[in-house]
């Protein structure tokens, strides 16, 4: 019977590389497809010729004891024919000869393959063991996730009860939107992250659907209080363009800050969602060939943002929605004042431009108008400016105050002690030592200056005349000053 052998099975017989022995049919114009193809018997002796012969093999396959006659001679002399060495006297120098050359060019010869083999199975061990690693840290991670009680209520009981499923809050983490999911490696690939997305929007979507009916009718009080603000903005006729811009990114700006956003976080979850699905199955009919190959393939996805950081940006979007909600019906009556007030901003930059007021008091207006922009976004930080302590016991707040001290000069521009007086009341709102970072701002917010005196011109003649009588006193009279 022929003798049919196919290429992975000579690979493994001959102790090379697959590639080689197809590389060498290609050349000796033996057509084979792939590593399971079969050669026949006058192939396979070809083969064995080729890749069992002694280390420095001729230009075509010699007999056994040709490459002893060529193993002495480059030890003794490199340019001396082969057959000197056999009649060379001294059995024990042709041992040395023999024996000492041989292993060198056989460790010459067929060190790359061996060395290919090796490092091949120490990657797949290493591989195997990495998986084993992550597969086991995977488990007490999904582990630890299903004990993770923050804000999800109780752990499962003894008695198979589930556990409630977590619901959306405002302080809620990664591993809160991470409850019970389980990623592969998303980043290995363009198909695992693509599937990853997909799930991690699935994730996201109930959680904020679950959050938007559970408070719907809440939601929906607060859309309508925010309808107008949140229409688009009207240019009007009388603003320069730069002007309508401005105005239009302010009540943008002041839609976005204080609206709960749930419309266009659903949205911008929804698109990423469907790229996600389109995405994945375009991974899954790509030419992997040209995706391996080719540096600028468009599925390697540089511009893929990392699972990891996609997943921080997530939890911050939707969470943002519980966290403008709770702010919103916390200060609502304060931030429907704020809405209410930016039109009456606008209709007041109107009256004077109808009017005919001077570039210089436009300027200042406007000027007025961007801090009240940005004193109710800096309200919204942190709930900064605002002390619930002073909300419950009816006093009103530093920003309540720094409002309506911006109003009065707004109303007062005509006059030319407004900005003096307007100063001088804000200096004295917050305090340096206890809350810093609000005390820079409203120093800021003022248009302070250090060792400024904002006092009234009477108020600093009053305390100068209180302070030459208290030094006449003690002129008059030392030891009695000094004992009170």
């Amino acid at each position: 019977m022929a003798v049919t052998k196919r290429i992975f099975q000579m690979a493994k017989e001959f102790e090379c590389d697959e590639k080689e022995i197809m590389n060498f049919l290609a050349k000796q114009g033996v057509k084979v497809s792939n590593r399971l193809s079969a050669v026949n018997e006058e192939t396979y002796n070809m083969l064995k010729a080729k890749f069992m012969a002694p280390p420095p093999p001729p230009p075509e396959p010699e007999p056994e004891p040709e490459p002893e006659v060529k193993e002495v001679a480059p030890a003794e002399t490199p340019t001396e024919p082969t057959e000197q060495p056999q009649p060379a006297p001294g059995g024990k120098k042709k041992k040395k000869k023999t024996k000492s050359p041989q292993p060198a060019e056989q460790t010459s010869e067929q060190e790359e393959p061996a060395t290919k083999v090796v490092s091949e199975e120490k990657v797949s061990n290493m591989g195997k063991r990495t998986q084993a690693v992550v597969f086991e840290g995977i488990l007490a991670g999904n582990e630890f996730i299903q004990h993770y009680t923050q804000d999800f209520g109780s752990i499962v009981e003894s008695d198979g009860k589930n556990k409630p499923k977590p619901s959306l809050t405002w302080n809620m983490d990664t591993w809160g939107i991470l409850y019970n999911m389980k990623f592969d490696y998303p980043d290995s690939s363009p198909v695992r992250y693509w599937q990853s997305v997909a799930k991690l929007m699935t994730r996201a979507f109930k959680l904020l659907n679950a959050f938007g009916v559970k408070n719907k009718e809440s939601l929906a009080k607060m859309r309508d209080a925010m309808s107008e603000i949140g229409k688009p903005y009207q240019p009007q006729e009388i603003f320069t363009d730069e002007e309508n811009q401005k105005f239009a990114e302010q009540q943008q700006l002041l839609f976005q800050t204080f609206g709960h956003g749930v419309g266009l976080v659903n949205d911008n979850l929804y698109d990423l969602k469907l790229k996600a699905e389109r995405m994945k199955v375009q991974c899954e009919r790509a030419n992997f060939l040209d995706y391996t190959l080719n540096p600028q393939s468009e599925f390697r996805g540089v511009d893929r943002v990392p699972f990891d950081q996609l997943l921080e940006m997530v939890v911050f979007s939707i969470r943002g929605v519980v966290r403008r909600f709770k702010f919103y019906y916390a200060n609502k009556e304060r931030i429907d004042n704020i809405n209410k007030s930016f039109f009456e901003w606008l209709d007041g930059y109107a009256k004077l431009k109808e009017q005919g007021a001077d570039a210089a008091k436009l300027e200042k207006y406007l000027e007025l108008e961007e801090k009240f922009v940005a004193i109710a976004e800096f309200m919204s930080f942190d709930n900064n400016l605002i002390d619930y302590k002073k909300v419950r016991q009816g006093k009103p707040t530093v920003f309540d105050t720094a409002v309506e001290l911006l109003q009065a000069y707004r109303d007062n521009l005509d006059d030319p002690d407004a900005e003096r007086n307007f100063k001088y009341k804000v200096r004295g709102l917050t305090n340096i030592i206890y809350k810093p970072k609000e005390f820079v701002f409203m120093y800021r917010f003022g248009g302070l200056e250090p060792h400024k005196d904002y006092r009234p011109p009477e108020e600093i003649a009053a305390a100068e005349a209180k302070a030459a009588a208290e030094a006449t006193e003690q002129e008059k009279n030392p030891v009695a000053v000094d004992e009170a």
